[in-house]
């Protein structure tokens, strides 16, 4: 609905989408592209919007860059030009953005030298007589200026003055003022005349700067507000800016800063003659010839626009639209000076922008630091340490026992916690219990030593891979997944490929449960594993973290650390409803189906199999297994299941936890058995895979109901089976004889050849040998793939990819019909997780333990979207979305 007029003195109304735009210019704010030639930003409404608010939010933007009261940290160096404040025109405007923009800097030291020289030149007044005489009162006046900003020169001035005053006589008291004084004037005459500010000289087309500067002194040929003073001051401004943000050598104590933009804000440029319209105008006939990097420019248009403003190509209809528009004129050198932003006439009716531009962060910046001595002073002293370290006799050498470095740290559980390379420190807790994490370290430390130098990519394998002691034995469904990762690194580094970027893995345990993967209030002293992450993205470049595999508030936790730090996340074996719903974490993608989609189809399944009828009576009744304290996985699977079901069959509840001390198997065995005796049914266990083996055990301990009569089993349909179920069918099959188990998957390997399973498969076995692939492995061989795939699609415009490039690619361009080993993926915009992903659900059957897919939906690997399942004539239709079977 279009905008009325809103009544006056009102806050202005937010257009749709507009936070995702302010968003987009903070991390340009804070980080600044490699683009040479950045555009200025024209901000307008489209035809019947608010079009008070592109004046407003700039105005409002100046307190997002602004740093806090009492706080030191963090402010980006800004200015406002605004036409309500300022009279006069162009030169008061540019004075007093080069004043906010000293005021403003987080170091609080910003030295301007080029503009000042050349706005003191205005204020000068040239000579007469010959050339050198008109000359000499514009150096005499720049000099004195320049007294006024070296502290070194000043102080050589004010000593040469008392020693002639007061100590020195005759030929000596020359000598010192000639030395202190003259001799440096001198050089800076020469200095202007043959090196300084050439530039300047070819603007006027005359030989030198000093040449120049008579045609734009006090007494020049040219008034102050000429086209050509604008330019020249202007781009002075740029020239200072540029050097204030150059790279230094690695032993420079400047070369950590200054990565942020210079911010100029000018609320209104509405007005013809004011010096906000006189300002962007400048900047659009300089920039057109003249690198502009170190400066964004963000006006507001409340009329018609400037015929220079190239209007933004972008579409309005999608949500990342205007953004990410605006990160690639941005990220990329821009043939048009100015580009007219158009916000949507629409307004944000839910108030969902206004509240996420309010309550969000401060744009930060990084400061100058004491520290930032530290590398150039200490690395001398430390190559002469290390050299008299290497010639000093043994028996001086310390003993040769190393602790493990702090970013692996042993926890109160008894797991290992932290991030790793492989050969950083070990995760693997001592003996059996650790061996096979231990093994995949190896394996990610071998892989990452074949890398050659040069530049490579990063990603990080965050889940659980440990176990508490006294807890279940299944090993961590994390652990298959990331030998599936490590499967993928392997082929992607070893291949030849147009844009190839090698690819390194960091694994980091969170602990069990997700422990210690986000920080914890009741334990700040805690481990924080996503702060880890976070503390090594620059050094290690790291691009995107990988996992996850679990749904629980503490690995959303983790992801929303992450998130906020701009580091985006794919994720695989999760499916609760809050990781995908409404309030998830921007930079947050999956590649599993959630639980939305896998409660309707295991109602359908239920409701019309063939093979489940044949094994209960009538419609089945549904004997629920969940974990009411696990919310964000069983509990939501449960609340699904039973909105899809409970229409169509009986339903009994059975609560089962996977905590120790809380429900044990051993006390809920008996209760299922009689249940599903009762009612002729089947168990439908909604709870983590891991436990499922102990409540088996536990059923078949229980005698009684538990062991039916031979020649029938219980039917029991999980949401995933235990690795070792999936890897040895036939070993379950004959572990619980009395037991027909079907399970949900996202993969059923084909004998089609061109299935890229097949492929997978035989990847996999190039680095794990004999060890058996599996889906959830495939599921992690995917996830690697596809944020290689994006870095390399970004290669040819930039070759620093970083996570936020990774992150607006995938909700501007997204990923179609990737052939992933887990099934066809599409992941975009609008999609953070593949919505027609396949689903499967198999059964092992009785007595031979042979696999046998029941039921396959969704988008297949021969890329047909299959609408039914079963075998005719028993078919029936596929659940689409979060609905039950359509009707009829």
């Amino acid at each position: 609905m279009t905008n009325s007029p809103a009544p006056r003195g009102s806050t202005p109304a937010y257009p749709r989408w507009s936070d995702r735009l302010i968003r987009q210019l903070d991390t340009f704010a804070a980080r600044r592209s490699g683009a040479e030639r950045v555009p200025a930003l024209v901000l307008g409404r489209q035809d019947g919007g608010d079009p008070r608010w592109p004046a407003y939010v700039i105005r409002e933007y100046e307190h997002r860059l602004a740093r806090g009261h009492g706080n030191t940290r963090g402010q980006v160096p800004h200015a406002v030009v605004d036409d309500a404040e300022l009279r006069g025109g162009f030169l008061p405007a540019i004075d007093r953005v080069a004043l906010r923009f000293q005021l403003t800097m987080p170091s609080g030291h910003l030295r301007l030298p080029a503009f000042h020289t050349c706005r003191a030149v205005l204020e000068s007044e040239r000579g007469t007589g010959d050339l050198r005489s008109q000359q000499q009162p514009v150096v005499d006046s720049l000099y004195t200026e320049l007294l006024k900003r070296r502290r070194t020169l000043r102080a050589g001035a004010h000593a040469a003055e008392f020693l002639g005053g007061h100590v020195l006589t005759g030929w000596l008291q020359w000598f010192v003022a000639g030395l202190a004084v003259g001799v440096p004037k001198l050089f800076y005459r020469w200095y202007l005349r043959h090196r300084g500010l050439k530039w300047v000289a070819g603007e006027f087309r005359t030989a030198n700067f000093l040449d120049a500067a008579l045609s734009f002194c006090r007494d020049g040929e040219l008034e102050r507000e000429d086209p050509r003073v604008r330019r020249i001051l202007l781009r002075a401004l740029l020239t200072d800016l540029r050097t204030a943000t150059r790279r230094r050598s690695r032993l420079s104590h400047l070369r950590s800063r200054r990565p942020w933009s210079f911010v100029l804000l000018i609320p209104q440029i509405d007005g013809a003659d004011g010096p906000g319209r006189a300002l962007l105008g400048t900047f659009a006939e300089l920039a057109g010839d003249h690198p502009t990097r170190p400066l964004l420019v963000l006006a507001g248009c409340a009329g018609p626009a400037p015929d220079y403003a190239v209007p933004l190509d972008a579409d309005l209809d999608r949500p990342n639209g205007i953004a990410d528009k605006v990160f690639a004129v941005l990220r990329e050198d821009s043939r048009e000076p100015v580009r007219l932003v158009l916000l949507p006439a629409d307004n944000d009716t839910e108030g969902t922008a206004k509240n996420k531009i309010e309550t969000g962060a401060r744009v930060t910046a990084r400061e100058d630091r004491p520290f930032d001595w530290v590398r150039p002073s200490v690395v001398p002293v430390l190559a002469l340490a290390t050299a008299a370290f290497l010639l000093a006799p043994s028996s001086l050498w310390p003993g040769t026992a190393h602790p493990a470095p702090p970013s692996c740290l042993t926890v109160r559980t008894g797991e290992r916690v932290g991030v790793t390379d492989g050969e950083q420190c070990d995760l693997a807790v001592p003996g059996d219990p650790g061996r096979e994490l231990r093994d995949l370290e190896r394996q990610v430390a071998q892989e990452n030593a074949r890398i050659p130098d040069g530049r490579y990519r990063t990603l990080v394998f965050l889940a659980p891979l440990s176990l508490q002691k006294g807890v279940y034995d299944d090993p961590p469904l994390g652990l298959q997944i990331l030998r599936g990762a490590i499967a993928q690194q392997h082929r992607l580094n070893a291949g030849v490929r147009q844009n190839k970027m090698p690819v390194r893995l960091l694994i980091a345990n969170t602990g069990q449960y997700f422990q210690y993967g986000a920080r914890n209030r009741a334990a700040p002293k805690d481990p924080d594993i996503a702060q880890m992450i976070i503390s090594r993205q620059r050094t290690d470049h790291i691009a995107a973290v990988i996992g996850i595999t679990q749904s629980r508030p503490e690995s959303l936790k983790a992801v929303q650390e992450l998130d906020r730090a701009g580091i985006p996340v794919i994720a695989n074996g999760v499916s609760g409803s809050t990781m995908v719903g409404p309030g998830s974490p921007q930079r947050y993608f999956q590649i599993s189906a959630p639980n939305t989609r896998l409660g309707p189809v295991f109602a359908d399944f239920i409701r019309h199999s063939p093979r489940i009828h044949r094994l209960t009576s009538g419609t089945p009744h549904a004997v629920v297994v969940y974990d009411p304290t696990d919310t964000s996985f069983s509990t939501d699977l449960r609340n699904v299941f039973l909105r899809a079901y409970r229409g169509h069959g009986g339903i009994d509840e059975v609560t089962y936890s996977e905590k120790p001390g809380a429900t044990t198997p051993d006390s809920i065995a008996t209760d299922v058995c009689n249940k599903v005796s009762a009612t002729h049914g089947i168990v439908v266990y909604l709870a983590r895979s891991g436990v499922l083996p102990s409540l088996l055990n536990a059923m078949q301990s229980a005698g009684g109901h538990c062991q039916p009569p031979e020649g029938t089993t219980i039917p029991l349909i999980a949401e995933s089976a235990p690795i070792d179920f999936q890897l040895r069918p036939a070993r379950t099959a004959q572990a619980y004889p009395y037991m027909t188990l079907f399970y949900e998957t996202s993969n059923a390997p084909t004998s089609d050849p061109r299935d890229p399973y097949a492929q997978f498969t035989q990847d996999f076995a190039d680095v794990f040998g004999q060890l058996s692939a599996d889906a959830d492995a495939a599921g992690g061989f995917d996830t690697v793939g596809i944020v290689s795939k994006v870095i390399e699609n970004l290669l040819p415009a930039s070759r620093d990819v970083q996570p936020n490039d990774i992150y607006l690619w995938l909700t501007a361009h997204g990923v179609s019909d990737y052939p992933g080993a887990s099934g066809v993926l599409q992941l975009d915009g609008k999609n953070k997780y593949p919505p027609d992903k396949a689903v499967y659900i198999r059964e092992i059957t009785q007595p031979g333990g042979t696999t046998t897919t029941l039921l396959s939906c969704g988008i297949l690997p021969d890329r047909q979207n299959r609408l039914t399942w079963g075998t005719a004539p028993d078919t029936f239709p596929c659940p689409r979305g979060g609905t039950g079977s359509p009707p009829g």
